[in-house]
């Protein structure tokens, strides 16, 4: 018994000790909370956290960047994301209950959302999530329920205020708590003396802030995403002549793009009257990391469009340009210690860039004459890629228990006049109150492949609209990065592509628009009529159900084997206050979005393999017959589980294929890189077949040439 008891009071001290370790170390490291999670909506995808970094690009330590990083067009697996972030700060003679930490010689403060390997901001991560808020492995995404917490708490975190939930399950700031965008997100954080943990003069202003996320779909809202934050004062005294800013470092490549993780020069702008600091590689010439090079027109436009300042002006009253490495520590660089960053970079005090000390950056030959009155350059050149912006607040005074909101977007073009049209339809949309004018309801599709064609069906949701119009089908055969052969740009220069089929209602709208100029490039249609109607009959479709009535279109112009992709666009016929708007595709075929994917087969073979065959014979490289860079050829009319073997004309087994349909482009179709076992290209020549499956046997031959 004796034993019992001191072996019982040896594991209740581990565990007490291990306890309390856990303790200590969740209270010294409250960024174990930190979570990720990526916003997809639309075509600017981005990684973001919990803790108010929008990106990270990583420029310090390129494995460690967490792509995409504002990867733009989505799905280019382009990233311009160094590192998007908001910086607090004020200066050093602050009432004790104001502030944290240690500053005995009143040296300013600066919290940034920033870490130092994404922003060289030598004092990282001066923000930390509330556990309150955090769901599961991944940030909360309102398009995500699993990343939601269970439940939510019913005040926000760090203060007494309620925290609303609407009708949806989410905290939303629309009417109700509802949610106002397509996708969002919400987190809480609060400030702290940072993961630096190890340096003195630790200190810190007591703040909090609510961080919100929202995208849009939708051609006026689908180049960028707007960002709001609610900072709020947490202390027992005010916080005087604070500021807030908002760091805004883009790459404009090559991000995670090796051998060379700094690539070239960028050029920076300001646009005073719009608010917005933006830019794009400087020469128009990268390496693209798929091969070959991007030249312009394939090298995107961002920039940051501040909306709403903190601060009694609730505009820009600051901007700095600058590198992150040349000149620190000087008025003219970063300043990268919390006070050098306050001063030079967030207050903008000295620059010789600034030419009458207004703290907005507009000479940048440096010759005491704004660049606009004299024809400079009117851009900062930042070497290496390494060049970022600052919009800054004046300064205010927030007292205990009050916040103040910055609200910003994150725009992207791919060229500069499509950068600033985008631009403005986020400022419209901010100045509607967040009310999207939006195309029809986009149709929900289902298809269906077959031998030689791809049947679609799809919803007759979009009809409800008042002002439904018609269709238009497109068709990718890569993958989304274009959606058809031929293209025209619009009078901004924005590209359209043509597409495969366009299907409207018979009311005599039909030619180009007229109503609006801008929008003359629109086409309405001919006045064809809509695809015909069908009602489902059976229940051999995946997403309709026997009795569901649906449109169909069969594309019986495609090869088989080859994968296509589709997105079906409703669109209107404009109402005065904006042309005609089309349905943009779902960022992820699915069937039941309106975008969907499927590969045209052959039938399965049953009970006899007399009809397989390898598509193309002769293969001949570069024929076209390929998608993308992948050579490949293809055994067709296969059955549903099959081995085939591939010998070259000595009789030597080169490679081995296991078909099922589980790990097939199609039921009927494997298809083989034309490398050995050993992952090597093989040679041309003449080849060898043999096929066995429980449906019987085939053997045949093919030629390579290369």
């Amino acid at each position: 018994m004796r034993n019992y008891m001191e072996l019982s009071k040896v594991k209740f001290f581990i565990s007490y000790f291990l306890f309390s370790i856990t303790c200590i170390y969740a209270q010294t490291d409250p960024m174990l909370y930190q979570r990720w999670n990526i916003m997809d909506i639309n075509k600017v995808r981005t990684q973001f956290n919990n803790t108010g970094l929008l990106c990270d690009g990583n420029q310090q330590n390129i494995p460690l960047a967490k792509p995409p990083a504002f990867e733009y067009p989505n799905g280019s697996g382009l990233s311009y994301g160094t590192s998007i972030s908001v910086v607090i700060g004020a200066p050093g003679l602050q009432d004790t209950g104001a502030v944290g930490g240690e500053n005995p010689t009143f040296l300013e403060y600066l919290d940034g959302t920033m870490d130092e390997g994404s922003a060289a901001f030598w004092d990282e991560e001066h923000f930390a999530p509330y556990p309150e808020i955090v769901g599961s492995s991944n940030a909360t995404l309102s398009t995500d329920h699993n990343t939601w917490p269970q439940p939510w708490p019913s005040t926000i975190p760090g203060t007494n205020q309620p925290l609303i939930v609407g009708p949806e399950g989410w905290p939303g700031i629309g009417e109700g708590g509802s949610i106002i965008a397509d996708q969002e997100t919400y987190s809480v954080m609060y400030a702290w003396k940072g993961t630096d943990v190890g340096n003195t003069g630790r200190r810190w202003l007591k703040t909090n802030m609510e961080m919100r996320g929202f995208a849009w779909t939708g051609q006026l809202y689908q180049d960028f995403i707007i960002w709001m934050y609610v900072i709020r004062n947490i202390g027992s005294a005010p916080i005087v002549d604070m500021r807030v800013g908002i760091h805004s470092d883009f790459g404009y490549l090559p991000i995670f793009m090796p051998p060379n993780p700094w690539g070239d020069d960028d050029r920076h702008y300001y646009d005073p009257v719009l608010q917005f600091a933006y830019g794009s590689d400087d020469d128009f010439y990268e390496p693209n990391p798929t091969g070959g090079s991007l030249g312009e027109g394939l090298i995107a436009w961002s920039g940051t469009l501040a909306l709403r300042m903190p601060g009694p002006t609730k505009k820009v009253q600051t901007y700095d340009a600058f590198h992150f490495w040349m000149e620190a520590t000087t008025p003219r660089g970063n300043g990268a210690s919390k006070e050098l960053y306050f001063r030079y970079n967030l207050s903008n005090s000295g620059d010789p860039h600034d030419s009458n000390n207004d703290g907005i950056d507009d000479d940048f030959n440096e010759n005491g004459i704004p660049d606009d009155q004299e024809g400079g350059p009117g851009y900062y050149l930042g070497l290496g890629a390494d060049g970022l912006q600052v919009l800054g607040s004046g300064p205010f005074t927030l007292n205990p228990g009050e916040s103040d909101t910055l609200i910003f977007a994150t725009v992207f073009g791919m060229s500069k006049n499509q950068l600033y049209k985008n631009a403005r339809n986020a400022l419209v949309l901010y100045n509607s109150g967040f009310k999207p004018v939006k195309a029809p309801e986009p149709p929900k599709v289902e298809v269906v492949p077959s031998d030689g064609k791809n049947i679609l069906y799809w919803s007759l949701d979009s009809e409800s609209d008042p002002e439904f119009e018609g269709y238009k089908i497109y068709r990718s055969a890569d993958n989304g990065l274009s959606w058809g052969s031929q293209t025209f740009n619009d009078f901004e220069g924005g590209i359209h592509f043509v597409p495969l089929v366009q299907a409207d209602k018979v009311d005599g709208i039909k030619g180009n628009y007229r109503t609006l100029p801008e929008f003359a490039w629109f086409y309405l249609g001919d006045d064809t009529g809509l695809p015909p109607i069908k009602v489902i009959d059976n229940d051999s479709l995946l997403f309709f159900k026997r009795g569901d009535t649906v449109r169909v279109f069969v594309d019986d112009n495609v090869i088989n084997g080859l994968n296509y992709r589709y997105y079906i666009a409703a669109y209107d016929s404009g109402n005065g206050i904006t042309g005609p708007l089309e349905n943009t595709p779902a960022t992820k075929p699915q069937n039941g979005t309106n975008t969907v994917q499927a590969v045209p087969h052959a039938p399965v073979s049953y009970g006899s393999l007399s009809q397989v065959k390898v598509v193309p014979n002769p293969y001949i490289v570069a024929n076209g017959w390929e998608q993308g860079d992948e050579r490949q050829i293809q055994f067709t009319h296969l059955p549903l589980k099959a081995t085939i073997r591939i010998l070259n004309s000595a009789g030597d087994l080169v490679k081995t294929i296991y078909h099922e349909q589980s790990n097939s482009i199609a039921p009927s179709i494997a298809k083989w890189d034309l490398k050995n076992e050993n992952q090597q290209l093989v040679a041309p020549g003449l080849y060898f077949f043999h096929v066995e499956s429980a449906e019987g046997s085939a053997s045949g031959k093919f030629i390579i040439i290369l």
